[in-house]
């Protein structure tokens, strides 16, 4: 599908929106992670949950820096944003648990524990807004900068809502008067 994709005040709210959520999430379950793993494990569940927590904010920085590069600018372009990036993330993922695995300065339970519930929280958080958010298919501004703008679609448009509330009217009136009658 080919065609002018608008990048809306709109879309970049949304945007916006979901990156303070997540940045709420990531540190709330961050936050939970370090007390929690902290008084647990002691220093390794601190080192565990702060590694997810920077992992978590790293992640979602990336995903929502990629959905403002790409907004507006199509869908091939967002695919390839989105789906490079969780690639690369993933790669990265993979490199940090990779040299994690052998150390012993970190607990490995607080780690996954908190890393999976960033990813969670996130994946609710992302669903929610995005289900809840109102986005217009057209923009105002945009509509009224293009070609023709103005111009209605055809000449009695503005008059049809008047022209149905007198329709109305007169269909009521008729009633009555015919109900008078019989």
């Amino acid at each position: 599908m080919t065609g002018s994709y608008i990048r809306t005040p709109e879309l970049l709210a949304l945007i916006r929106k979901v990156f303070k959520a997540l940045l709420v999430v990531t540190v709330v379950v961050g936050g939970l992670g370090i007390a929690i793993g902290t008084i647990a494990f002691g220093l390794p569940g601190l080192w565990a949950a702060l590694i997810a927590t920077v992992l978590g904010l790293f992640f979602t920085a990336t995903t929502v820096a990629g959905l403002y590069y790409a907004a507006g600018r199509g869908q091939e372009l967002l695919m390839v944003v989105l789906l490079g990036g969780w690639l690369v993330k993933m790669i990265i993922l993979g490199g940090v648990i990779f040299w994690l695995k052998n150390q012993t300065f970190y607990h490995k339970g607080t780690f996954a524990a908190t890393i999976l519930t960033l990813v969670i929280g996130a994946l609710i958080v992302e669903m929610v807004i995005v289900a809840t958010a109102r986005i217009p298919y057209v923009s105002v501004n945009s509509v009224t900068a293009g070609e023709g703008a103005g111009t209605p679609a055809s000449p009695d448009t503005s008059e049809q809502p008047q022209q149905r509330a007198e329709n109305r009217e007169e269909s009521t009136t008729e009633g009555e008067d015919a109900g008078e009658e019989g």
